[in-house]
């Protein structure tokens, strides 16, 4: 997906992460003016083919991840955007989401140039904090929170929450519990790596309390705490624990991180208020304790419209959207080859020194039916059939003598570089026709500099020709002329359709 366009709106730039499951690119909405964003990209096939079942479950939790992401809609997580599903250069269907962009990177790589002190860590965990405290005011536990996913504005001033992959939607205690999250920072009841036996606590908000309070051991350290996987933190490092408020600290990132459930906070205020007074550690007055409150979520714009999304591999095609497709500059050394797309196949002319764009779009292949066999006859065979008469014979040898001729003097004009058209003996030069099929590039000569492209559908007056390239005019701009375009330039004659 790598510099193309999605679904003629995302210019795809470049990869920046590939899980599992997903493939994360960094995208550009021209619709919004070229405003970044992220496509998080449903690659069912990256741990090889899955099986049906495995795939609708996949497909389920990308459905899912939409959904939480709307329901929680905070100033402080990542904002949803869209969504479609596209066609990949081979043919392959996906689905994907459009996020929010944070430029500023993540927090684990923030904290591991320079780990944070305690007043930017309560800077930043306010903020995390008001946001997990609406999630689950929502029925909404993310069982994923780590430094990762807690992303920067380009000032580093404001953190988002990202990733609601594995977020769990329930109304509260759930019943079901299933392994996932990332072994540092996940709990018992949840952990990747615990024995069903061992999954014998309900899932409650704690767990994304317990995830919380070692991400600000990791944030505070600059190293993430493994001695306490599926451990309580237990101790802090020399540079911290020789603080005032170190034993502070301890106490409250112990009970946070308890094995178990019951033993933890049970919301987010409940744990904020204790992190909030630990820089009074040794220095308050009982009496004049002022509780710290998290904020509630102010207003935000409205959500992108619900996805539905379903198995692609078992669905049938017809019921497969037939809107997808990716627009896409191809490398110069490609030549003509079939692209498949769907199980439609589309054969495109890619010439060696321009390349155009081409649109790969998902439709159904058309049924073909054999003809029955015909006789075996060589072209003498029907050559000699029709010069059988004398004044067939004639005619023919007429018919040749001006073929000859005027292939003498179309090969002198390719070769000469003069106008093609032949003012007066083959008609005018200044014809008009639409592009036809294709977007393509319009370029400042043959084999030139590509000056923009001319989409498909713009209608163009020829001014002159040389060999199998044309100089036009653009009379009609296909969806509006762009910003600074040129008003002619030179493009391959083939895509030219005449009226």
């Amino acid at each position: 997906m790598e510099n193309s366009i999605v679904d003629d709106r995302y210019l795809v730039e470049r990869c920046l992460d590939r899980g599992s499951y997903a493939e994360i690119f960094l995208a550009y909405d021209q619709q919004r003016e070229g405003e970044p964003v992220i496509i998080k990209a449903l690659n069912t096939s990256l741990q090889g083919t899955p099986d049906p079942e495995l795939e609708q479950t996949l497909v389920e939790n990308f459905q899912n991840e939409a959904i939480a992401l709307d329901k929680v809609r905070h100033p402080h997580i990542i904002r949803r955007l869209g969504h479609g599903t596209a066609a990949d250069l081979a043919g392959t269907p996906f689905h994907y989401l459009v996020l929010e962009y944070m430029p500023g990177g993540d927090l684990l790589s923030l904290c591991r140039k320079r780990p944070l002190t305690l007043n930017d860590a309560l800077f930043y965990f306010k903020q995390v904090a008001e946001a997990l405290a609406h999630a689950h005011s929502r029925g909404v536990i993310h069982r994923d929170i780590k430094p990762n996913n807690l992303l920067l504005s380009a000032d580093h001033r404001t953190v988002k929450i990202a990733d609601f992959g594995v977020a769990k939607l329930t109304t509260g205690e759930a019943d079901e519990i299933t392994r996932v999250g990332t072994n540092v920072y996940a709990p018992p009841e949840h952990h990747p790596d615990s024995p069903v036996e061992g999954l014998n606590e309900k899932l409650t908000p704690s767990a994304d309390i317990y995830s919380l309070a070692k991400t600000v051991y990791t944030a505070m350290t600059g190293r993430a705490p493994r001695q306490f996987s599926r451990e309580p933190i237990t101790e802090l490092p020399a540079e911290l624990a020789s603080q005032v408020w170190g034993d502070e600290l301890l106490t409250v990132l112990r009970r946070a991180t308890s094995t178990r459930v019951a033993n933890r906070y049970q919301t987010v205020q409940e744990f904020w208020e204790e992190f909030a007074r630990v820089p009074m550690a040794g220095q308050e007055d009982e009496a004049t304790v002022v509780r710290a409150r998290l904020k509630e979520a102010s207003a935000v714009e409205r959500a992108a419209a619900r996805p539905n999304f379903q198995t692609l591999t078992s669905a049938p095609l017809d019921a497969r959207p037939q809107k997808a497709r990716i627009v896409v500059e191809l490398p110069e050394h490609r030549r003509q080859r079939p692209v498949v797309a769907g199980q439609g196949v589309d054969t495109i002319d890619v010439h060696t020194e321009t390349p155009a764009p081409i649109i790969i779009s998902q439709q159904p292949a058309p049924r073909i039916q054999r003809a029955a066999p015909k006789p075996e006859r060589s072209f003498l065979d029907n050559l000699r059939e029709s010069i059988g008469t004398e004044w067939l014979r004639r005619a023919f040898i007429v018919f040749l003598l001006f073929a000859l001729i005027g292939l003498a003097i179309s090969t002198y004009y390719h070769f000469s570089g003069k106008n093609a058209s032949l003012p007066g003996l083959f008609g005018s030069d200044r014809r008009s026709g639409v592009i036809a099929d294709t977007s393509v590039n319009l370029r400042g000569g043959p084999n030139g500099v590509v000056l923009t492209v001319l989409p498909r559908g713009s209608r163009v007056r020829v001014v002159e020709t040389s060999g199998n390239w044309s100089r036009v005019e653009v009379i009609e701009w296909s969806g509006g002329k762009p910003d600074n375009a040129p008003d002619s330039g030179w493009v391959k004659s083939e895509f030219i359709k005449f009226d």
